[in-house]
């Protein structure tokens, strides 16, 4: 197996079709890659949904897992501990991707031996037309891809926060026994980009727009309710203090060690200001 594409849903049922239909327009054969996605207790029809598109479609390549309400942190785990993938990738049950990129990112993760790819996406708003358009212009194996250590990735390039732009070697998660915090339901995509990134010997980044974020309305990071924002700022206040747990545990012997440590403190002091705009707009 190829790919694993790990996908929490909870309460995506207008979305989740999407995703899988996207995740079915690839260029790589159904047996080279597997979509397991974990139901973290909705409230709403989503596994169904799910479950009546594999059935209708004949996908035996998806798996549907359902669980009582724990949060995406403990619905990915749970997803990797499915996975029987060489690279995993997660993906959030309202995004999808563009058309034929799976070959492309695999490839260039094989021939590389990376433990990291990133990649690029592109920001849609909801009801907007979807955008599945994808043109590399040149063979995988012709594509740029520098290989470094992640320390050096950061200093060069920084990290983003989302799980969604990356595949990640499976065997690297593993060895290195790296999770999602099980306890935060915010800012979980933060410390988990952080920490693998921190302990990566090989990693690049292809300038590909692969991956298509649509702003949802109702999502945690844009709702307004109280119960939501309290998880919401509880996340937040973990990802400062694990932000300074990563900062301590970092090699002070690297070339770049000061470069990266001044980068996670800009990333720490704009959570602690993202922290606290919205208590007070809450």
């Amino acid at each position: 197996m190829k790919l694993s594409i790990i996908i929490p849903l909870y309460n995506k049922e207008k979305h989740v079709e999407r995703c899988l239909k996207s995740l079915m327009a690839q260029d790589i054969s159904p047996s080279e890659y597997e979509i397991i996605i974990v139901d973290d207790g909705s409230k709403d029809s989503g596994a169904q949904v799910v479950q009546q598109y594999a059935e209708i479609q004949g996908n035996a390549n998806i798996q549907l897992i359902c669980q009582k309400n724990q949060g995406p942190s403990v619905a990915r785990n749970r997803g990797l501990e499915e996975a029987t993938g060489d690279y995993v990738y997660f993906l959030d049950a309202d995004d999808y991707l563009a058309t034929n990129v799976l070959s492309c990112l695999y490839t260039l993760c094989h021939q590389n031996n990376l433990e990291i790819l990133e990649f690029d996406t592109k920001e849609l708003k909801e009801g907007a037309p979807q955008d599945e358009s994808y043109s590399s212009p040149q063979k995988p194996q012709e594509l740029g891809v520098p290989v470094m250590d992640g320390i050096t990735y950061i200093a060069k390039h920084d990290f983003r926060n989302q799980a969604w732009r990356d595949f990640i070697k499976r065997s690297f998660l593993l060895d290195t026994d790296i999770r999602f915090l099980a306890h935060m339901r915010a800012y979980e995509d933060l410390i988990f980009n952080a920490s693998v990134f921190l302990r990566a010997n090989r990693i690049s980044k292809v300038n590909l727009d692969v991956h298509r974020y649509v702003l949802v309305a109702g999502s945690i990071v844009r709702s307004k309710d109280p119960k939501k924002n309290l998880e919401f700022i509880n996340g937040m206040v973990k990802a400062i203090e694990e932000l300074h747990v990563l900062i301590d545990d970092l090699n002070s012997s690297h070339e770049y060690y000061a470069k990266v440590v001044n980068k996670l403190k800009v990333k720490q002091q704009a959570v602690v200001f993202a922290l606290i705009i919205r208590a007070f707009k809450y």
